[in-house]
């Protein structure tokens, strides 16, 4: 995607100039400056608009003024006062449809979160996307970020060079696994390789929706509690099972590990329940024929099939650095499932699976949650980065041109 070649910018400098980056995440948001180590904030990709303006006044006359003149709430706002409002989550699987949404969330992390005018203040914008927009999207942001939050300069990456990018390497095959869906991109020398990226419909909301019918059979209702919820049983519960492992045998006396609801009760979460979720990753099937775009294949299928598409001579090198990332890819066993899946359909061939399933690797490990935001974050505090972004005065001169140039 980026036409930058990475590799380059690590010969560079870092600059005392700074720049906002934004992840505009399906299922987090994520907001902060480059050269930091972590994102300033993170919240779900959610937005509410007050359903009854003046019966929200009305129903909160000790509120102060602003909260009650509000017409917009964003994050975990809308947890707090969801029975008030029509949500949205203005990202599906990557694709941006509900841009006044996504606006609102902008001015959010721009006025409450980052306590910045983009107007005024001479910082320009990394924006990160998936790879499932497409180029009509990418225009659409640059000229919202433009025309409407008046910001000085933007820039666009995607997700899987950036996350490359923070594992410290500018060649390998990213296998980002987000909310909304999945990608396998091979990218060489910074370049991602765009006639061997492949989109996977399967992602880290629909284990959580898996999650959830399993305990929904048990009959744990989840209605009052907060929207997250499920995703955070999901993150504190849940694993990759081994690819051997035989669904249910010798697991049921499994006591399994508790969580303690927002009501104080402890759920317990059986072994079978622990590791059934995650299968979708690589047996779509179970999905059931009521998931709309359900892949026939798995993951590690998707990926090999990348793989195929590339030059011969690229693909050991590809191989030497399958790079996990995502939320999702931090379900432990994630790595030792994907390696050994992924060895099943490329038998013979020599792969290292990052991070590797034994021999843990300082930094990202911890980091593959947030890798694009780190590598946006990386790549934006460099002296090239002032060299590369679009400028206000190119925006007002050549318009969505600037992009092809630049960008693309």
């Amino acid at each position: 995607m980026a036409t930058f070649v990475i590799h380059r910018i690590f010969k560079q400098s870092s600059s005392l100039m700074e720049a906002i980056v934004l992840d505009n995440g399906s299922g987090v948001f994520k907001a902060g400056y480059s050269g930091e180590d972590t994102p300033r904030t993170t919240f779900t990709t959610c937005a509410g608009r007050v359903k009854n303006p003046e019966w929200f006044a009305s129903q909160a006359p000790n509120w102060k003024a602003d909260l009650r003149d509000r017409e917009t709430f964003v994050g975990a706002e809308c947890q707090q006062y969801r029975d008030f409002l029509e949500l949205s989550n203005p990202i599906n699987r990557g694709i941006v449809d509900d841009w006044d949404a996504l606006e609102r969330i902008w001015e959010f992390v721009f006025a409450q979160e980052l306590r910045v005018d983009p107007e005024t203040v001479a910082l320009p914008v990394l924006c990160i996307g998936s790879p499932s927009g497409s180029k009509k999207q990418q225009e659409r942001m640059a000229q919202l970020m433009f025309e409407s939050q008046k910001v000085c300069g933007f820039y666009f990456m995607q997700q899987c060079v950036l996350s490359l990018f923070a594992s410290g390497r500018t060649r390998g095959l990213v296998v980002e696994v987000g909310h909304g869906s999945s990608h396998a991109i091979p990218i060489f020398e910074g370049y991602a390789l765009p006639h061997a990226a492949l989109h996977y419909n399967v992602g880290g909301v629909d284990i959580s929706h898996r999650l959830h019918m399993l305990l929904s059979k048990r009959e744990v209702s989840f209605h009052s509690f907060p929207l997250h919820t499920i995703d955070q049983v999901k993150e504190a519960t849940c694993a990759m099972g081994n690819s051997t492992d035989q669904q249910g045998q010798n697991q049921q006396d499994d006591a399994g590990k508790p969580f303690e609801l927002p009501d104080g009760t402890i759920l317990q979460v059986d072994r079978v329940t622990q590791t059934m979720p995650a299968e979708i990753l690589f047996k779509p099937h179970e999905l059931g024929d009521d998931h709309p775009l359900r892949p026939d294949k798995g993951l590690h299928e998707c990926v090999a099939a990348s793989l195929a598409m590339c030059d011969k001579d690229l693909q050991s090198d590809l191989l030497n650095a399958v790079v996990l990332a995502g939320g999702t890819t931090m379900l432990p066993g994630t790595s030792r499932r994907f390696q050994e899946e992924l060895q099943s359909v490329l038998p013979g061939s020599a792969l290292n699976v990052v991070p590797d399933p034994i021999i843990r690797e300082r930094g990202y490990n911890s980091q593959r949650k947030i890798a694009a935001w780190v590598g946006g974050s990386m790549f934006a505090s460099l002296d090239t980065f002032h060299d590369i972004h679009i400028t206000k005065q190119e925006w007002e001169e050549y318009h969505e041109a600037i992009l092809d140039r630049k960008c693309f």
